[in-house]
């Protein structure tokens, strides 16, 4: 029999060692990958570039809340809720956030999207400028900037038709969302679509310094009562895929009590993912976003949670400065049962 000294036998042993390590890494590179591919890959769209607003779905991507639902989410900005409703209907996202009235009239108008959870209670949508505006005749002749998808083309024509005031007395100016404050400042645009968690902060912060004050006009001062913003999909997949909507709906549920219980950590999060944030900016977008989320309503009925009633104000509110070419009911806005 042949005799090895200490150094060949340790050398066996270590060559075994290491043997049974790569063996181990293998078997669990093998189960991660196992695992990733049992995750169901999904495109999720924002309303608009990253900002406070969109701190919870960060959360549950970095907390693994999607994970544990069995989702490997993909989450991207939009430059508005008509894009957004326009890429789900192209197959291009599988789920996103859409203003209330911005979904109203995609759905008057034959789109096969639909709500699914109330993401936002409340709307922060309205208008900012440097000089007030403290009534809605005061628009008059005013030039107004927005995007082509900006939900504002929906929400102030209703507003205006609320007041008895025709969408004609203000002059729209098209531009991206990116030029907004650059509009205002250079005096080309009297006012801009704003929202109170988001552009106001982050505008006066930029204005300050130069000796001036941002005013914010509210559309909700303005009668917009309501819903914020949905969450929607595809009206098939609500249809054909309920597990998997219940699922990610549960997840974003808890993404969005994690980030109101740890508003700093949800904004250090956010501002990770998004460059143009500092901390500070975003907790300050995420705090005005909480307000419209965790509202009294939501307190006593349960987030996420829509009625038949305020659904139908909703619907009604947007008709009064549309035409629909079809009616619209709450349920044909509002698939209930997704959120516990």
């Amino acid at each position: 029999m042949e005799k090895f000294g200490f150094e060949t036998v340790f050398k066996m042993r270590a060559v075994r060692v290491f043997g049974c390590v790569l063996a181990l890494f293998a078997s669990l590179s093998l189960s991660i990958k196992s695992t990733q591919e049992n995750l169901k890959s999904i495109t999720f769209l924002t309303n608009y570039v990253f900002i406070g607003r969109h701190a919870p779905f960060f959360v549950g991507k970095e907390k693994g809340f999607y994970r544990e639902a069995g989702f490997d989410i993909n989450i991207l900005p939009a430059t508005g809720s008509a894009f957004v409703i326009t890429a789900l209907e192209g197959r291009q996202a599988d789920y996103g956030m859409v203003e209330a009235a911005s979904l109203v009239q995609a759905i008057a108008q034959g789109a096969s999207v639909k709500a699914f959870g109330v993401y936002m209670d409340q709307s922060t949508s309205g208008l900012a400028s440097l000089d007030p505006y403290p009534t809605l005749e005061s628009l008059t002749g005013k030039t107004v900037a927005a995007s082509l998808t900006d939900s504002a083309r929906v929400i102030l024509p209703s507003v205006l038709a609320e007041g008895q005031l025709n969408e004609s007395t203000i002059d729209w100016l098209t531009a991206d969302p990116g030029v907004y404050f650059s509009l205002l400042l250079s005096d080309r645009a009297d006012l801009v679509t704003a929202a109170s968690d988001s552009d106001v902060p982050t505008l006066q912060r930029i204005v300050e310094p130069r000796g001036r004050t941002v005013h914010f006009s509210s559309f909700a001062d303005w009668g917009y009562d309501v819903y914020g913003y949905f969450l929607v999909a595809r009206s098939d997949r609500l249809r054909l895929r309920q597990e998997e909507v219940r699922a990610f709906a549960t997840a974003t549920a808890t993404a969005v009590d994690y980030a109101i219980t740890h508003p700093e950590e949800a904004a250090r999060i956010m501002a990770r993912y998004s460059p143009a944030l500092d901390e500070v900016t975003a907790l300050a977008h995420w705090k005005g976003s909480i307000s419209a989320m965790n509202t009294a309503a939501v307190q006593d009925g349960g987030y996420g949670i829509a009625t038949q009633e305020r659904l139908q104000r909703s619907i009604d509110f947007v008709g009064r400065a549309f035409e629909f070419k079809t009616q619209v009911t709450p349920n044909d806005l509002y698939a209930h049962g997704f959120l516990p």
